[in-house]
């Protein structure tokens, strides 16, 4: 066993749709810039809350939740890595500097060393993306929301075991299901979307940091960085395994700005924005398909 650490188009643009008769909408379009502004604003006023934040004095403070969160991702996929190639994790804990350790124990091998160290990052920027992808939809704001409130709530009961990580976790999983029951539609969504473009930024900013650090010191422990594992599991340089991890960050998050899904009321909502801004639809446009 081992022991384990995208200047506005002219013409609007292509797009493909498919709806299910219930009531939800999927699509995939490059959106033009009078688009983004009339159907996103969603996102544009998480951005730009972020921006703000991120260059105001109080701003880290604000955004200090959202990082305690990524992290706690990161850690709890090292540990479900674990698990899918017959593991166990033993505990999963979260620091005040926003660092993490997922302590777990696998079997030998070293596909089963790789799947574990890789999941962090990976997971981090896959959930982020996906997350993304939801922001125009109230109801899955709302599941999401209280889904990921009830999930933080579980990891403390079965695997947080410092102070520091099941206080804030606890803190934190209470305020998501309470906001995600109790907050109007509006700030629901508000709510989720700053949740999903928080994520993906820091998937993409963690990254960052593989290139410069290769160990440091998390809860007294000296760790080696994932990207570090990674090397010295596969033979392949750190810095490989930190640009791939760079560039799915980046791939999931214009996957989950340019693919939504959305209730079909709204979508047919938008659609009539959208017809508002033309004269003729787009030769290559698809009509929806029932």
């Amino acid at each position: 066993m081992v022991i384990v650490e995208e200047d506005a188009a002219l013409e609007p643009p292509i797009q493909a749709k498919r709806a299910c008769p219930a009531c939800c909408c999927f699509s995939y379009r490059v959106p033009t810039l009078r688009e983004l502004y009339s159907q996103d604003k969603r996102l544009l006023r998480a951005i730009l809350l972020i921006v703000v934040l991120l260059n105001a004095p109080v701003g880290k403070y604000v955004l200090y939740p959202f990082m305690i969160f990524s992290t706690w991702i990161h850690e709890l996929f090292h540990g479900l890595a674990a698990l899918t190639v017959g593991g166990s994790i033993t505990w999963l804990n979260i620091y005040p500097d926003g660092s993490g350790l997922a302590y777990t124990v696998i079997p030998v091998g070293v596909f089963q060393r790789a799947w574990v160290a890789s999941a962090g990052y990976q997971s981090t920027a896959i959930i982020g993306g996906i997350s993304l992808m939801f922001r125009r939809t109230n109801v899955g704001a709302r599941i999401g929301t209280c889904g990921i409130g009830m999930l933080m709530l579980f990891t403390c009961i079965l695997f947080v075991r410092n102070a520091f990580g099941l206080a804030m976790l606890v803190l934190m999983g209470l305020g998501l299901v309470v906001a995600g029951w109790y907050l109007p539609p509006f700030w629901i969504g508000e709510l989720y979307a700053l949740i999903a473009a928080t994520t993906c930024l820091n998937a993409i900013t963690s990254v960052r940091v593989l290139f410069f650090v290769t160990e440091s010191n998390i809860g007294g422990v000296a760790s080696t960085s994932d990207a570090m594992t990674m090397q010295n599991i596969t033979k392949i340089h750190y810095y490989v395994w930190a640009s791939i991890w760079m560039a799915l960050a980046l791939w999931m998050t214009t996957m989950g700005i340019f693919i939504n899904f959305e209730t079909q009321q709204k979508q047919q909502s938008n659609d009539a924005v959208i017809e508002g801004f033309q004269d003729d639809r787009h030769p290559l446009t698809m009509t929806e398909m029932t």
